[in-house]
């Protein structure tokens, strides 16, 4: 404990000062109670939890105040904390520290395919970040291409190159599934993390670190097949394993393929009451399912800040829970914006 308080000693102390500027419930019901994303953007500049990256924005400096301009803002904050606890990090645990930089460029990716697809941006560009990482991505590339070529090229120093490649399609000028794109990204990011694991922890720290992956996958897979059971209920069962992660924590292979032969969203939630999650999903509807998983996260890294000894862990629990903030602040902002429902229970464990 001795040794684990030297090494990351700076780094959990670091992490409390920043958790301790977190928004609180009630700051939630107050936000999601504004009269406009003007006042909602006000409020935050005023929030030390926030202020650093909307201070990079001056009052007026955008003509129309809309989500994803607030959200790109507020996004900028991840990025401010994830460099400034960057410094405390140990040599060792680089590597793994960089998971939101994998997770970026991930988003990135999926980013500028949906737009190749469509053949256009939404609206227009997204503005670009004030607050640079050091991506491995040519993010200038990226948002200029016009051909899958052209976005493999912008890939080209990831970790989803060889995977992009794999997708590439044979027939020139086309462009690879989409969902199954998503699936086979998500994996690479996942399988990279997972050596990293293997590779560099013993002990607490990789039993740890291989829950908080492990669980993620499930869950994620659970929510898969929820999700297609509902909205594809034709879809072939051959079809759920090529979207799904072919890792599995507390879930069996056996027990993941019933799952996806299951008839039905019903049947599924029937063999979930045999499963490890069973008081996970007992009584929660589909469109809830993805709130339950976000919960659970929130949970688990809750507990995990709190833990004794501190390891490289209590930062990805932080950063973790810092994107669950933005997550319930994005909420707000469509909840001010275009009268999306409020979600208070999710709002309320998260500023605990």
């Amino acid at each position: 404990m001795k040794n684990a308080e030297m090494t990351y000693g700076a780094l959990s102390a670091k992490i409390r000062a920043l958790y301790g500027k977190r928004l609180r419930a009630d700051d939630f019901a107050r936000l999601a109670g504004l009269k406009n994303e003007a006042e909602l953007l006000e409020a935050l500049r005023q929030h030390p939890g926030w202020s650093r990256a909307l201070s990079l924005v001056p009052p007026g400096a955008w003509s129309y105040v809309g989500r994803v301009e607030m959200e790109g803002a507020l996004r900028d904050e991840l990025r401010l904390e994830y460099r400034s606890l960057s410094y405390y990090v140990p040599r060792e645990d680089k590597p793994l520290m960089q998971f939101q930089l994998r997770a970026a460029e991930r988003s990135a990716l999926l980013a500028a395919l949906r737009r190749l697809k469509t053949g256009r941006y939404a609206k227009e560009p997204p503005p670009t970040s004030a607050v640079p990482l050091r991506l491995r991505l040519d993010e200038g590339a990226l948002a200029s291409c016009t051909s899958y070529d052209q976005l493999l090229d912008a890939a080209r120093d990831t970790i989803y190159a060889p995977v992009l490649r794999h997708l590439r399609p044979s027939r020139d000028g086309a462009l690879p599934d989409f969902t199954l794109a998503e699936a086979a990204l998500r994996t690479a990011y996942f399988s990279h993390l997972y050596r990293i694991v293997h590779r560099q922890y013993t002990g607490r720290t990789q039993k740890v670190l291989l829950r908080a992956l492990g669980e993620q996958i499930d869950l994620l897979n659970i929510i898969h097949v929820l999700r297609l059971k509902t909205y594809f209920p034709q879809t072939e069962p051959e079809t759920y394993l090529r979207v799904l992660f072919p890792f599995h924590y507390r879930l069996n292979p056996d027990f993941t393929r019933a799952l996806c032969a299951a008839p039905g969203v019903d049947d599924v939630f029937v063999l979930l009451r045999d499963s490890p999650y069973r008081d996970c999903f007992d009584g929660v509807a589909v469109g809830a399912v993805e709130e339950y998983y976000q919960r659970a996260i929130c949970r688990f890294n809750k507990r995990q800040l709190a833990a004794v000894p501190p390891s490289i862990y209590t930062a990805v629990a932080y950063l973790e829970l810092k994107e669950l903030e933005l997550s319930v602040l994005i909420n707000v902002i469509e909840s001010v914006k275009y009268g999306v429902p409020y979600r208070a229970e999710l709002a309320d464990l998260v500023g605990q």
